[in-house]
């Protein structure tokens, strides 16, 4: 993939940290089939009633809310206000509290062995040094602490719409905005590079038959394309045909979208589990 290519920020004043954003994930993270995935990546983690537990990069707080919703002690870390606030309304509405902080993967500001477990969901696939921000979340662990990681390896993506050869330049062209495009995979070398003991790994496919209604690909799109033709790495002609073919295709019950998601747990060094 290319490495020229701009690739989104996700900080302060950045398109990230926006309300608009905030809804987009959040609507996104409420469809079934994304549901469905995240209830089974926290499982990996086992029982967390009490325990103390730092979601990295949380966005609008999804994953925080659910692991309060199971006991634990939650701290959302994100570098975006706007996301901080969703993350605290997601929280409210759902009758659980949790801290914010404003925090890094690679600068977390709290001391040393402070959690029992850390969560970074979809952020990694964005981070330069990899192992670097798995290293500082580490230090935050307390020994023998849980880290889920879960992130998508996109180069599985693929649509069913009659058109392989528009799919794969969209697909190519999507790829080049991550800073690591096949996250998923890599995690597991990324995990022992920073001195980890990996414990589990669950791939799973999401898998949408709806371009434009109630799924991940429904909501999420259009952001994708508003970026693509943004960087002009697919043409506003052929985006307008891969528009076309994801409605036709949906219409006539043949539209198809997968990719691969995976969740690894794993275990710093120490402690009795």
């Amino acid at each position: 993939m290319s490495s020229s290519t701009p690739r989104p920020a996700h900080g302060a004043g950045s398109n990230w940290d926006t309300p608009e954003a905030v809804e987009r994930i959040v609507q996104a993270y409420a469809t079934a089939d994304v549901i469905a995935i995240r209830q089974a990546q926290i499982d990996l983690l086992g029982p967390i009633d009490g325990a103390t537990i730092v979601d990295v990069g949380s966005g609008p707080g999804i994953y925080a809310r659910d692991l309060a919703l199971r006991g634990a002690r939650v701290t959302a870390v994100d570098s975006a206000p706007a996301m901080r606030a969703g993350a605290v309304a997601e929280a409210q509405a759902a009758g659980v509290t949790i801290d914010v902080a404003d925090g890094e993967a690679n600068a977390l500001p709290f001391p040393a062995a402070m959690f029992d477990a850390a969560t970074l969901v979809q952020v990694i696939e964005y981070v330069p040094d990899a192992v670097g921000a798995l290293r500082e979340i580490a230090r935050v662990l307390k020994p023998g602490g849980a880290l889920l990681v879960c992130d998508t390896d996109w180069a599985t993506a693929s649509w069913g719409i009659g058109d392989a050869a528009l799919a794969e330049r969209v697909k190519q062209a999507w790829c080049a905005t991550k800073e690591h495009f096949d996250a998923g995979r890599r995690i597991p070398e990324w995990l022992l590079g920073a001195g980890y003991e990996v414990v589990a790994w669950d791939p799973r496919v999401l898998a949408n038959a709806d371009a434009t209604g109630d799924t991940f690909h429904g909501h999420t799109w259009k952001t994708y394309r508003r970026l693509l033709e943004r960087l002009g790495t697919v043409s506003v002609e052929d985006l307008d045909r891969f528009d076309r073919l994801c409605a036709e295709t949906t219409a006539a019950g043949t539209f198809t979208f997968t990719v691969t998601r995976h969740a690894w747990l794993a275990r710093t060094p120490g402690g009795t589990t």
